[in-house]
């Protein structure tokens, strides 16, 4: 049934994920519709739920590549580049959890722990880099990552020619942005 209501929101947005749709698209009924989440609330805390593992094992690879490289401006350039890959892969998942889902407490509160713990990731990988001798101070370190999270919206909620009127590649934007990020640190 997840499956079902992730490719409904894909393909038709949130206004696709009724419950009757789901319960057709996955091809079950409805007692076990509502045995399952009970409501179309339960159904949306799963599929949060479901996210936000997806997600968290996509940041995990992007650190885990991003601690291999040999110095910091690599390694943030690795973290950019997984980070805002997985954003671009997972756009209209994320926009669905952050605009339809953000007055639901619990929600809001596991999305607000799993932002933290990702800025505590960004400032150790930058921090305890074993070739970087820069002592970097918390506060910038902690602007940095607002910069990276504001960064990620932006990609959730514009198109890449909306902000500015040009459009250019992921690839483009990883190094312009990562080269930006670099010269606040």
């Amino acid at each position: 049934m997840l499956d079902a209501a992730e490719h409904l929101l894909r393909t038709g947005g949130t206004e696709a994920l009724a419950v009757e749709a789901v319960i057709e698209a996955a091809g079950t009924s409805t007692g076990a519709f509502y045995g399952r989440f009970g409501s179309r609330q339960g159904l949306f805390v799963a599929m949060h739920e479901r996210f936000l593992g997806v997600f968290a094992a996509a940041m995990a690879d992007a650190i885990g590549r991003a601690e291999q490289e040999p110095t910091v401006d690599a390694a943030v350039h690795a973290f950019v580049d997984g980070l805002l890959s997985a954003v671009r892969q997972h756009r209209d998942t994320l926009a669905f959890h952050m605009l339809y889902n953000m007055h639901d407490t619990e929600m809001r509160s596991q999305g607000n722990e799993f932002t933290r713990e990702l800025n505590r990731r960004f400032g150790r990988l930058i921090t305890h880099h074993p070739n970087d001798p820069r002592r970097i101070p918390p506060a910038t370190i902690d602007m940095t990552s607002r910069i990276l999270l504001a960064m990620c919206i932006e990609l959730v909620l514009f198109d890449d020619d909306e902000v500015t009127g040009r459009a250019i590649t992921p690839q483009q934007f990883t190094s312009r942005f990562t080269r930006q990020l670099l010269a606040a640190l």
